[in-house]
């Protein structure tokens, strides 16, 4: 994904925020499913050992959290009701029999530190052609995951459905206590 759009002009900085929010609480809500349509069919996606959070506005980091469990640590809901923005989030994705690894980072939506599934064994293939395949498969399903997210973000229930059953997820046990 690029800083611009198609028409060159930026892309605002709050729509990958709120990307990555969004794929957070969908992976949870959905048990890890969405569905891409053709040709990309269904995916798993979850949040795997990172958060990375600023305040709005901010360009430094305010917040990381990492380990096996980032998403569900009291620390990233806190975050998220606290008024930070997600700034990096990485996910784990399969498709298929593949297993991705990637980290999205910014207001690019930049894919970096991506892990990719062991190339085959077929010998007829070179293993830089397989290597080539698996990261635009990638980038093929961050493009159709962000492609779900703005039908989403463009539907009418989206501030008066989505945006508060988010909220309300996003602040989910910190009243208790």
């Amino acid at each position: 994904m690029s800083d611009a759009n198609e028409e060159g002009l930026p892309t605002p900085p709050h729509l990958s925020s709120e990307f990555y929010v969004w794929l957070w609480w969908e992976s949870e809500r959905n048990s890890a499913r969405f569905e891409l349509g053709e040709p990309m069919g269904q995916v798993e996606v979850w949040v795997d050992e990172r958060l990375v959070f600023r305040r709005p506005g901010d360009t430094k980091v305010s917040a990381v959290l990492t380990g096996d469990d980032a998403s569900t640590a009291l620390e990233s809901r806190a975050a998220l009701a606290g008024g930070k923005v997600v700034e990096e989030i990485r996910l784990r994705i399969r498709r298929d029999d593949r297993e991705y690894s990637v980290s999205l980072k910014g207001a690019a939506v930049a894919i970096q530190r991506a892990k990719l599934p062991p190339s085959g064994t077929d010998a007829d293939e070179s293993p830089l052609y397989d290597r080539m395949f698996h990261y635009e498969e990638l980038e093929k399903v961050v493009a159709a995951l962000f492609t779900v997210f703005a039908k989403a973000r463009q539907d009418n229930n989206w501030e008066s459905e989505t945006l508060p059953k988010m909220k309300s997820w996003s602040q989910g046990g910190l009243a208790a206590g």
